[in-house]
């Protein structure tokens, strides 16, 4: 388990490549642990749970939400590098709103 409001950490070897700042009991700031403190490129998104849904929103891809049942899947969504979230790539300019439902 991590101090993060009782919510267990991923089994994957990578999630120490991020940075993990709770902020309120259901407010997380994801950041790349690689990066130095107080860089503001080393912010990578948010998840905020929504019930029992944990919400991710990504910086470079804020018109779009991802949903996750656990926040082990939403924390090792901000791991998949170069992709912006399930499924196909968006195109420039367009909306999207994925509900995963895993």
């Amino acid at each position: 388990m991590n101090p993060n409001n009782g919510v267990s950490d991923a089994q994957n070897p990578l999630v120490s490549q991020l940075g993990i700042l709770q902020v309120t009991p259901t407010e997380w700031l994801v950041r790349d642990s690689h990066m130095l403190d107080g860089d503001p490129a080393a912010l990578l998104g948010v998840i905020q749970q929504s019930g029992d849904a944990y919400e991710v929103t990504k910086l470079g891809v804020l018109t779009t939400r991802w949903f996750y049942s656990s926040f082990d899947r939403a924390q090792a969504s901000f791991l998949v590098r170069g992709a912006t979230g399930p499924g196909a790539p968006m195109r420039p300019g367009s909306r999207q709103v994925s509900r995963v439902t895993d």
